[in-house]
């Protein structure tokens, strides 16, 4: 009775555990891994939105910069307010066509995801205590800065190429500096004019947050994997103490599988969240296709969990005989061949256990190494590994022959 009680707290524990370590693994995957990242923000790169999200922002910096209202003035001091006003209206909204046009372009869309990446890498690397230089992103006293100097600068270069005529005193280069230090000073010297402080930079996190955040990550790159490797022998544990394992298996398969649908229905409540964070429709549009976009690595993580949790249960069903599949096996003679029921397949596979038992290490092994020793790939090929020792336990226990629990000594 002790036992029974203990094996329904694990199986309930383990099921749980099993969808926090997939749940786990692709946050820590999708968030800290740069390769896994872009592979997510990559269909929010290439839409509409994010283009014209990113071009307003330039807009306003290369207005900030070119500081259009005291330029123009100083040139039609001696004419009328009016005048003046409307020509910056017009050279604002031509720098905006320019900007626009310059950020659609293919040249900038093949450099945004480069762009991306690297800061996203020294984001994570500041955040790992990494002490290497990091020009496009940096620690403040204040915040986690994103320099984007850059390509505000060449933002510049292009609106300036459209309206420098009407700009005196501005060297059009032919190319700008990719470093954000060197493009600022670049562009300062190219404008002759000292630019505003903190030109360029986006705030991506204060200081506190930025704090709390390493905290995280580095309790995170620990605590991730503990909690794989925890699961993955609760699963083992689970299956060993319930005193009845076809039975276990068949509850431990069934309930991770519904917490593996709670926790997909509990991550899809956070997209409304997520969208509301950004403050503008484009960057909501953004937000939303970069949320479904990294979701997409989750269901793929839970459905694979889930078929090999599902395959275990069903085997586990049927390996019990139930009274509606030994009716089938009456009136189908394959269906008592294929399930067993005959005795046929459990006897076989009794008699090859340690057969069974090294092809299935193989193949999982095989498959760990075809996919690049992905821990998604490893986490399966354990769940697959422990399948089918249980399947093979069954089939011995079944087919009473020497080696099973069940069978006696002679």
């Amino acid at each position: 009775m002790v036992r029974r009680s203990v094996g329904m707290v694990l199986v309930v524990v383990t099921a749980l555990l099993v969808a926090a370590s997939c749940v786990a693994v692709w946050a820590h995957r999708t968030v800290l891994d740069t390769d896994d990242f872009m592979d997510a923000v990559g269909p929010a790169l290439d839409d509409p939105a994010f283009s014209d999200a990113l071009a307003d922002t330039l807009t306003e910096q290369t207005l900030l910069a070119l500081d259009l209202d005291a330029r123009v003035s100083n040139r039609l001091i001696e004419l009328d307010e009016v005048l003046t006003l409307t020509l910056v209206d017009r050279l604002e909204a031509r720098v905006e066509t320019v900007v626009d046009r310059f950020v659609a372009s293919q040249a900038f869309r093949d450099r945004m995801p480069s762009f991306v990446e690297r800061a996203h890498r020294a984001a994570i690397g500041i955040a790992r205590g990494d002490a290497d230089e990091h020009p496009e992103v940096y620690l403040t006293d204040d915040a986690l800065v994103l320099d984007t100097a850059p390509l505000v600068a060449e933002a510049v270069r292009e609106a300036l190429g459209s309206i420098g005529d009407m700009l005196p005193g501005i060297t059009l280069p032919d190319a700008v500096a990719r470093d954000g230090p060197e493009a600022r000073a670049h562009l300062s010297a190219m404008l002759g004019a000292q630019l505003p402080e903190g030109f360029g930079e986006v705030v991506l996190l204060d200081r506190e947050t930025f704090d709390l955040l390493q905290g995280t990550v580095t309790a995170v790159d620990r605590a991730v994997w503990v909690l794989v490797a925890v699961t993955m022998l609760l699963i083992v544990v689970t299956v060993l103490i319930t005193p009845d394992r076809r039975r276990g298996t068949v509850q431990l398969g069934t309930g991770t599988v519904v917490s593996l649908v709670v926790a997909a229905a509990l991550v899809a409540r956070l997209r409304g969240p997520v969208v509301d964070v950004a403050r503008t429709p484009d960057g909501e549009r953004v937000a939303e296709v970069l949320f479904d976009s990294a979701v997409t690595s989750l269901h793929e993580i839970l459905w694979l969990v889930g078929a090999v949790a599902a395959v275990a249960a069903v085997v586990g069903v049927m390996l019990g005989r139930p009274a509606w599949l030994e009716r089938a096996g009456e009136h189908r003679p394959w269906v008592r061949a294929v399930t067993g029921q005959d005795g046929r397949l459990p006897h076989r596979v009794a008699e090859h256990a340690d057969a069974v038992r090294v092809v299935a290490l193989a193949l999982a092994v095989l498959v760990v190494v075809l996919t690049g020793f992905s821990w998604v790939a490893i986490v399966l090929a354990v769940l697959f590994l422990v399948v089918c020792l249980v399947c093979v336990s069954v089939a011995q226990r079944i087919a009473d022959v020497p080696g099973s629990r069940r069978s006696t000594p002679t």
